[in-house]
């Protein structure tokens, strides 16, 4: 019975959901523009920093070009 319950939920939500996907976006020149810049202008760098009880940490920084 939770099965059941479950999969009716879950195509409820899927059929209430699918008209948002299903718009086409507008033809207007600001569409295209970001304010953050493109996945490949950016990356990682993970350092080792220890602390002075000894432990080590690693620190992530995203680094945009």
């Amino acid at each position: 019975m939770k099965k059941v319950l479950f999969a009716t939920a879950a195509a409820t939500m899927f059929v209430a959901v699918s008209p948002a996907f299903a718009a086409a976006p507008a033809d207007d020149a600001e569409w295209d523009r970001r304010a953050y810049p493109s996945a490949s202008e950016c990356h990682f760098l993970k350092e080792r920093v220890i602390l002075p009880n000894g432990h080590l940490v690693f620190q992530t920084q995203q680094v945009c070009n």
